[in-house]
C-alpha cells in the first residue's frame, strides 16, 4: 500500500517502512506526526483519487530526529564586471519513519522485524594437553625461517647519499 500526501508544499510518495526527509516541522523526537492531506491512496488494483484530498485518509508517521541538511553552495557572477560572490546554505530537515497508512481502500502499518539475539560465542578452552605445544614451536621456527629467507634477499644498491655543502660566508672589513 501506498499514499501521496502533500506536506512542506510539496508532495512526497510513502509506504509503511519509508524513511522520509522533509523541511522541518515542528515536535519533538519520538512524536508521532499524522498527515491528513492525502492527493491519492493505492494498493495493488484499488486506487482513490483525491479531490483535493481523499477524505478520511491519513498517513502517520515518527520523528526520528531534526537536523540539518547537506550544504549547498550558491555561486553568482557578473561577467566582465569584476563580481563574484559565494554563499553556503544549510536547510533544516526532520526525518520522518512511515509508521501506518489509513484509508478507505483499506489500512496497512509497518511491523519492526524482530531482533535476533546474537549467537553466543564459546570461548576457548585452556589446553592441558602437552602434545600441542610442540605444534607451536613448529610454527614459530617456520616464522623464523621466512624472516631468514627475506633477509638472505640481495638488497638493491642504494642511492648514493647526497653530501651536504656548508656555505661559507665572507665578512667584509671596513
Amino acid at each position: 500500500m501506498y499514499a501521496v500526501l502533500k506536506s512542506v508544499g510539496k508532495q512526497f510518495k510513502v509506504s509503511p517502512g519509508d524513511v522520509l526527509k522533509i523541511d522541518k516541522i515542528e515536535g519533538n523526537v519520538g512524536d508521532t506526526i499524522s498527515f491528513k492531506d492525502i492527493v491519492a491512496v493505492g494498493n495493488g488494483d484499488k486506487f482513490e483519487l483525491g479531490s483535493p484530498a481523499v477524505k478520511g485518509a491519513e498517513v502517520s508517521a515518527k520523528l526520528l530526529y531534526q537536523t540539518r541538511d547537506d550544504k549547498i553552495r550558491v555561486f553568482r557572477k557578473n561577467r566582465r564586471k569584476h563580481f563574484q560572490r559565494t554563499k553556503g546554505h544549510r536547510q533544516y530537515i526532520s526525518i520522518l519513519k512511515v509508521m501506518a497508512i489509513k484509508s478507505a481502500i483499506g489500512e496497512e502499518s509497518f511491523k519492526e522485524p524482530a531482533k535476533k539475539a546474537a549467537p553466543k560465542e564459546e570461548t576457548p578452552k585452556k589446553v592441558e594437553n602437552k602434545a600441542e605445544s610442540p605444534k607451536k614451536t613448529e610454527v614459530k621456527a617456520t616464522e623464523t625461517k621466512k624472516v631468514e629467507a627475506k633477509a638472505e634477499k640481495p638488497k638493491k644498491v642504494e642511492a648514493k647519499e647526497k653530501k651536504t655543502v656548508k656555505k661559507q660566508t665572507t665578512e667584509v672589513k671596513k
